[in-house]
């Protein structure tokens, strides 16, 4: 199977009629269920700024994947969405390296959006921001203290932004073991379906030691002759120990969370490549990186089928997405039709639009 997965993501460069399959989407704010055009016109920042006029019609994702950010979504919200598109499943959106915490003396810039800040995506710009009752839940779940400081200087230090308006964290035993059962009960008690994890991504990208670009999928935050806390005892850990516990917890976060969670519940992890974590449903991959680079074709089959396998060993059904996106590397027309080829082989993958990206393809 792993070859003809392989022969399907190369077959952009030719000619084909498939239909797309199942597609999933990335990803829905309250703001958007709320509007009077929901279902049908699901439109950027509901209509406003400079990307209000890119909208897309929410039935077209039935059966599909559905990650909605936690910001201001109810119960009731979920329910809509689940009701209004026939058989999809929500996913709470979470980063697995980045938190939005509360604005203090120790994290100054923790007040962008949840998400983070970029331009064309602040709190100026893109959705409400602000309190709500998940952020007060998560801050509670992951206190201050929990998250990286610069101890340099000395305590308290100040907290780590390695994505603007995010404040850096390690997985650490304190960590794993406070937001495992705040997950369970936050996506029980709101009706998702489960929870999609942005940047637990394959271990080669995880270098604290060298890799310095988060847009390039690295995770360090380290500077040379600077000394970081991750755990809230003021003791700066090297960065064999910092690897070492985000190796450790990390991992053991997403299988306590499973085992809190129905047997039927959705884990996705954004890993731009290969995890094979048995704890997964499945892996999501931006598309482009599978059929532009040497090798690739090969790389994302290995990631989409090994987790495939480890999610059936471990009980599971298996759901992945192939995100959409960046036409500038590869016509939009090119990934749909490479996609739609690959599902013939591989049905639980699913084509998804990344439409909070600034780069979506839609099928």
């Amino acid at each position: 199977m792993l070859a003809s997965a392989a022969a399907a993501l190369a077959v952009a460069t030719s000619n084909g009629t498939q239909a797309v399959g199942t597609q999933a989407f990335y990803v829905l704010f309250a703001d958007q269920v709320q509007s009077p055009h929901w279902p049908h016109k699901v439109c950027q920042n509901n209509g406003e700024g400079p990307q209000g006029d890119e909208c897309v019609d929410a039935t077209k994702y039935k059966n599909g994947v559905i990650v909605a950010s936690p910001q201001n979504m109810t119960a009731d919200l979920v329910a809509k969405v689940k009701g209004d598109v026939s058989g999809s499943k929500v996913l709470a959106y979470f980063d697995f390296g980045d938190a939005p915490l509360a604005p203090s003396p120790e994290c100054p810039f923790c007040a962008g959006h949840i998400m983070g800040d970029r331009p064309g995506r602040n709190c100026s710009t893109t959705y409400r921001c602000g309190p709500s009752p998940f952020l007060e839940a998560l801050q509670l779940a992951l206190p201050p203290r929990l998250a990286v400081h610069d101890v340099t200087d000395g305590r308290p230090g100040a907290c780590v932004q390695s994505y603007p308006g995010l404040a850096k964290y390690v997985w650490t035993a304190e960590a794993a073991r406070r937001l495992a059962p705040f997950w369970a009960g936050w996506i029980r008690s709101h009706g998702f379906d489960g929870l999609y994890l942005d940047g637990y991504v394959e271990p080669d990208l995880v270098d604290y030691r060298q890799c310095a670009l988060k847009a390039q999928g690295c995770q360090s935050f380290i500077k040379s002759g600077r000394a970081y806390d991750i755990d809230g005892d003021g003791v700066a850990e090297s960065a064999a120990e910092i690897a070492g516990s985000y190796f450790a917890w990390g991992p053991a976060f997403v299988a306590t969370l499973r085992a809190a969670l129905p047997p039927s519940a959705l884990i996705l992890a954004n890993a731009a490549g290969a995890l094979s974590d048995s704890s997964l449903s499945g892996v999501t991959i931006e598309m482009e990186a599978c059929v532009t680079t040497r090798g690739g074709a090969r790389k994302c089959a290995d990631a989409l089928d090994a987790q495939r396998a480890a999610t059936e060993a471990g009980g599971g059904t298996p759901v992945s997405v192939l995100w959409l996106t960046h036409a500038e590397s590869m016509p939009a027309a090119k990934q749909c039709q490479a996609v739609a080829a690959l599902q013939q082989q591989y049905p639980w993958v699913q084509a998804g639009t990344d439409f909070f990206d600034g780069s979506h393809i839609v099928c």
